[in-house]
């Protein structure tokens, strides 16, 4: 099995999602003075890579400690739009089943690009990683739900294929 880290860094510069709190971070004791470091972090639940459960938009739903380990590792198909999208462009399913064999329960990947406008970047542009990221169609959207997939296309690797 190949796992695949879809991880952010964290930091003090990382945006937070809009109107929301970014990370904050407060020495209470020093090393001079205390003997060690201490620190308070703070931050909103829409800061870096996370996962939204279901209580976060339904209020008796599942929190993220409810779900099973097997609910986040499956099979996945990675697909490559990079040299497809651009700012504010629309993806199908079409584009990514030209690209790549997307199978029933698949957890789709999709690569973008613009991880390379993430915070942490070289090439950093805040507006264009968080406002005018690509974004799929309504069509995909029920293409998604009927073939029970998850998906997620934010910081990915470049490449189109298959991970198990």
């Amino acid at each position: 099995m190949q796992f695949i880290d879809l991880t952010i860094p964290l930091g003090v510069g990382t945006p937070a999602w809009p109107t929301y709190e970014p990370l904050q971070l407060k020495y209470f004791k020093r090393l001079a003075p205390n003997g060690a470091n201490g620190q308070l972090l703070t931050h909103s639940n829409h800061l870096g890579t996370h996962l939204d459960g279901e209580i976060h938009f339904h209020t008796p739903g599942k929190d993220i400690a409810s779900l099973e380990l097997d609910f986040l590792i499956h099979d996945a198909a990675i697909v490559d739009l990079s040299d497809a999208c651009g700012d504010y462009d629309i993806y199908t399913s079409k584009m990514v089943e030209e690209r790549v064999e997307v199978r029933e329960g698949d957890i789709l990947i999709i690569h973008t690009g613009y991880h390379h406008f993430g915070w942490d970047s070289p090439y950093a542009d805040e507006i264009r990683y968080m406002v005018k990221h690509p974004g799929p169609d309504r069509e995909f959207a029920e293409w998604a739900k009927a073939k029970n997939m998850a998906v997620t296309c934010r910081k990915v690797i470049a490449g189109s294929g298959r991970a198990r």
